[in-house]
């Protein structure tokens, strides 16, 4: 009886031992953080108003080849002044991404202008050309703010068809709103 007891127990302890949870060696380390603390923020020197309008040139609807065609290439920029020179080394950029203006499926602009719709967006590139998506595409532009204080962020902007439904003449109006961000 005693050996089918101490039996009993030895497998029951080491049944016990099999569930019980054990412990997890994880690694160990060091969370660094780093930032800049800055004396000022960029102005858009070529702002009215805290606006910076863009005039895309007129262009004929049947111009467009359907989903994905562009038309109206125009270069724009944000001009900078008086940022912040120290530290030095500072990075400006935009931000667009998180406004409600943004078609989700394309990332570009949405067309606001009242009941004069046309099947048209108007999509934002960096300065080579490349769309960026604003719905992902965080500070797709940035420049180093020079040791006088100034930077140019360079963009391009041009009509988009978003869908395969032909684009028509119509009224283009849209906005985005941006923030500059500092790294």
């Amino acid at each position: 009886m005693k050996k089918t007891l101490l039996a009993a127990a030895l497998i029951t302890g080491f049944g016990i031992a099999a569930i019980a949870p054990q412990a997890a060696h994880a690694s160990s380390g060091n969370i660094v953080f780093s930032g800049k603390v800055l004396n000022s923020t960029c102005t858009v020197s070529n702002a009215t108003g805290g606006n910076v309008t863009v005039t895309l040139p007129d262009v004929q609807a049947s111009g467009f080849s359907g989903s994905g065609s562009v038309q109206g290439l125009t270069p724009f920029s944000l001009s900078l002044t008086g940022c912040p020179t120290t530290p030095s080394g500072v990075v400006v950029g935009a931000s667009f991404a998180g406004n409600a203006n943004i078609d989700a499926s394309t990332g570009a602009i949405t067309n606001a202008s009242g009941g004069t719709y046309s099947n048209v967006e108007v999509q934002m590139t960096n300065s080579t050309g490349t769309a960026i998506n604003l719905n992902t595409t965080p500070n797709p532009v940035s420049a180093t703010i020079a040791s006088n204080g100034t930077a140019t962020l360079s963009y391009e902007a041009q009509y988009l068809q978003p869908t395969g439904t032909a684009a028509s003449a119509g009224l283009v109006s849209a906005t985005v709103a941006f923030t500059l961000t500092y790294n």
